[in-house]
C-alpha cells in the first residue's frame, strides 16, 4: 500500500470508531451540557492528548510496553474504571439545578478537573492501543515511511480534536442546553448507569488480568 493510500485508509477507519460511542463520548457530551462548551473541549482535550498517547504507542511500536509492563496496565484499567464509576454515581445522584450560565470565575477554577476527566477516561481504556495495532496492522507495513506515520498521528490527533469541537459545539447550542435543562436529572441517570456499566467492566478486566498473570 502506497503512503498517501495509506494515511487515507487510517484515517477513513479511525474516523469510523466516532460512530462507536465510548466512555469518553458521554463524560465529553455530559461536561459539554451541564458546564458548558469551554468545559467540554477542556475535557474533550483530555481525550485527545489520550488518543495522542496510545495512537503513538501502536504507530511507533512501543507496544512492547503493553507485554513487558501488562500488570501496569491492567492496574490503570481498574484505577481509571474507579474514577469513571466516581464520576458515573456522581451523575447520577446529582440533584443540583442546572446552571446556564457558564461564564462565571467558578468555572475557571474547574479547568484541570475536566481536563483530567478526558484524558483519564481515554487513558482507562489500554486496550485502545491494540485497537489501533490492529488499524495500523492492515494500513501499514515495514516499509511504510517514517514521514508517513508522523503524518497518520497528526490526523488522528486533529481527527479527533475535530470531533470534539463538534461534539462541543452542538451540545452546547443554547436551545440544546434549554432542552436539557428540563430533562438534565433523567439523563444524568442514564449517562451514569452507562458509564457505570463501562467503568464496572474496565475494573472487573483489570482485576481478572492481574489474577490470571498470578495463575
Amino acid at each position: 500500500m502506497d503512503p498517501l493510500h495509506s494515511i487515507i485508509v487510517t484515517l477513513f477507519l479511525f474516523i469510523l470508531t466516532f460512530l462507536n460511542p465510548g466512555a469518553n463520548l458521554f463524560v465529553v457530551v455530559q461536561t459539554t451540557l451541564s458546564s458548558g462548551k469551554r468545559a467540554g473541549l477542556t475535557c474533550g482535550y483530555g481525550v485527545v492528548l489520550g488518543n495522542a498517547i496510545y495512537s503513538g504507542l501502536g504507530l511507533f511500536g512501543l507496544v512492547a510496553l503493553m507485554t513487558q509492563f501488562g500488570e501496569f496496565f491492567s492496574i490503570i484499567k481498574i484505577l481509571g474504571g474507579a474514577y469513571l464509576l466516581y464520576y458515573a454515581i456522581s451523575t447520577f445522584r446529582n440533584k443540583t439545578q442546572l446552571n446556564l450560565n457558564t461564564d462565571s470565575e467558578t468555572e475557571k477554577l474547574h479547568t484541570i478537573i475536566y481536563f483530567r476527566r478526558g484524558l483519564i477516561s481515554d487513558l482507562s481504556n489500554p486496550q485502545t492501543v491494540l485497537f489501533f495495532i490492529s488499524i495500523f496492522s492492515t494500513t501499514l507495513n515495514a516499509d511504510t515511511p517514517l514521514w508517513t506515520k508522523i503524518v497518520i498521528w497528526l490526523g488522528i490527533v486533529t481527527a479527533s480534536l475535530i470531533w470534539r469541537i463538534i461534539l462541543c459545539q452542538t451540545f452546547s447550542l443554547s436551545s440544546v442546553r434549554r432542552t436539557y435543562s428540563r430533562i438534565h436529572k433523567i439523563v444524568g441517570k442514564v449517562v451514569g448507569v452507562i458509564l457505570g456499566g463501562l467503568a464496572s467492566r474496565l475494573i472487573i478486566q483489570g482485576i481478572d488480568e492481574l489474577i490470571y498473570r498470578k495463575i
